[in-house]
């Protein structure tokens, strides 16, 4: 064999080798994204569950005041409807902006129905609401490292499909920069 044949061949398996290598940082980084997703996920049914046990407990004593639980209920539907569509779609735009949204709807009718609850008086005394107060604003505060992970996660796969000469290959293969969430209460 000729040495020309031989560095044909050594080219020709150093790209195939970082071809592999590349496809498989960006598999890798996509599937952190994914991975992500599924903490905040979680965190986000723990915050439906726990504003469903809120409900249940102040329905009684909040019933004059049927309109804001009412928007609680909708808001709350609309948030694990949202959630569900995230859930089939954790990388599209589209499915995550609404999720965004309605969790957006979700806090304020929370935030009014809390107020309310702190006007109460059973129900500023009563330790099982009180604990349930605590538990969702951990949750908040858990959401939102979850949506930065998120977030680093996807700035992390924008950067390496960005960066040339990854850029070709993941259009190549279909990997496309990717949309962080912007805000979840």
């Amino acid at each position: 064999m000729t040495s020309g044949l031989w560095v044909l061949i050594a080219t020709s398996a150093i790209l195939v080798f970082w071809v592999v290598g590349a496809y498989n940082r960006l598999v890798r980084l996509k599937n952190a994204i994914g991975a992500a997703f599924a903490q905040l996920d979680e965190q986000l049914r723990r915050r439906h569950d726990l504003i469903v046990r809120l409900m249940t407990l102040v329905a009684g004593p909040l019933s004059q005041e049927s309109g804001a639980l009412d928007a609680l209920t909708a808001a709350g539907n609309q948030a694990r409807e949202a959630a569900e569509r995230a859930r089939a779609t954790p990388l599209l735009a589209g499915p995550l902006g609404a999720l965004a949204g309605a969790e957006q709807m979700l806090a304020a009718s929370l935030q009014r129905v809390l107020a309310l609850v702190e006007h109460h008086a059973d129900l500023q005394h009563d330790a099982a609401v009180r604990e349930i107060g605590e538990a969702l604003l951990d949750t908040r505060h858990r959401i939102g490292f979850a949506r930065l992970a998120y977030n680093d996660h996807v700035q992390a796969f924008n950067d390496a499909t960005a960066q040339f000469p990854t850029v070709v290959l993941a259009r190549v293969f279909g990997f496309f920069p990717l949309e962080p969430l912007v805000a979840l209460p």
